[in-house]
Formats: structure tokens, sequence, C-alpha cells
């Protein structure tokens, strides 16, 4: 059975330390890990990122600055995890932050665009990320997954990476020949062979993310 993440209550403190164990550089792209306006998380948000000072991920006025070199705050809160998940899933959500962290502050080699509509903005964002963190769990990079948590993961990329293409394809059909490298088809081209197809504790439905 996968490990269990260390109870619900999670602290600025323990996601730094996480931080800093998968990626030391976490600063350059991440100025400080708090809570938010509330201690408890919106039902559609596990964490989020925000401008400097700023205290809701939900609130456009509070959005995280973008472009090169770039410095946000991360907004946590405590019941960002629910007690049956697993150490992994803490892990990879974490990551999910930071490639969003370190992508608007242009320090991947990956493009930094935004198409005019906000909608549009958050699910090419949000694919990038959700690839990112697959990738990064197809190589084993967080532990082991639960099954639902896996397809949770794949749910959440499929959604965004459905929306994006359907927004270029379009739009202008020969751009997904560039952007199309960067998100691979969520059937075929993401497996997670890294993380052993076991069962988790907890509830059979899972909540959604951004």
């Amino acid at each position: 059975m996968p490990a269990a993440a260390a109870g619900a209550d999670l602290t600025p403190d323990q996601v730094e330390s996480d931080l800093a164990s998968m990626h030391p550089d976490y600063s350059r792209y991440i100025h400080e890990v708090r809570y938010g306006r509330s201690r408890l998380r919106p039902a559609y948000l596990y964490a989020g990122l925000v401008r400097r000072g700023g205290s809701d991920p939900g609130d456009p006025a509070d959005g995280p600055k973008t472009g090169l070199g770039a410095l946000n705050d991360l907004i946590i809160y405590a019941d960002t995890f629910e007690p049956w998940r697993t150490t992994a899933w803490r892990l990879l959500v974490i990551d999910h932050e930071y490639f969003h962290a370190r992508h608007i502050a242009r320090g991947y080699n990956v493009p930094l665009v935004g198409f005019g509509r906000p909608a549009v903005d958050s699910d090419y964002l949000e694919a990038m990320a959700w690839a990112h963190v697959l990738r990064r769990a197809a190589d084993g990079a967080y532990g082991d997954l639960s099954r639902a948590e896996r397809a949770e993961a794949g749910s959440r990329y499929g959604e965004h990476y459905d929306r994006f293409r359907r927004f270029i394809m379009q739009a202008q059909p020969s751009a997904w020949a560039h952007y199309g490298r960067f998100l691979p088809e969520p059937s075929s081209a993401i497996t997670l062979a890294g993380s052993a197809p076991r069962e988790a504790p907890g509830p059979g439905a899972v909540s959604a993310t951004r």
C-alpha cells in the first residue's frame, strides 16, 4: 500500500522542506510559502500562486507576476490534502506548483504565452504543469501514487489538454505542430510506469484541482 501523507494539517514549513528536497533552487521562483486568507481550502483548489503579498489564488487581483525572473508566493491550506492521500501525491502537487512558478518566470525552455482569454491561458498552463508531473511520476520521482491518485492526475491533464487543443484547432490548426511537442496525447504518450498500480485507502471519488 502506498505510504500515507503525514496528516491533513499541512504547514508552510512542511511544504518548504519538500520543495527544498526536490528543488534546492525553489527560492528563485517562490518568495514565500504561507496560508491564504483562510486555513481551509476552497473546493476547487489545493494550492496556488499569488503575487508577493497576495492572499487568494482565485482572485485575479492577486494573480502571480509573469515574465523573466518573476518571484511569487505560494498559498497553501492546512487541509490541502485529505488524510488518505499518499506522500507521493503531496510531492506531486507541490512539484506542480513549483513548475508553475518556474514556468511563468521563464525558467524552463518551454513557451510562456498568452492567448487573450483567461480560461485558455489557464488550460494551457495547467496542461503544461500536469504533463510535467505525470512524466516525473512515471520516472518514480515521488514514490507510489494510489490508483485513485493516478487516475485523478491523468484526468486533470486530459481535461486541460482537450480544452486547449480544441481551442488551438479552432483558432489556428497549424500551431498544434508547435504546442503538441510539449503536450503529449493523454491516452498514449504519458504513462505512470513509476507508480505501482495499487489501491488507495480513502474514498472512491476524488476532488478536482484547478
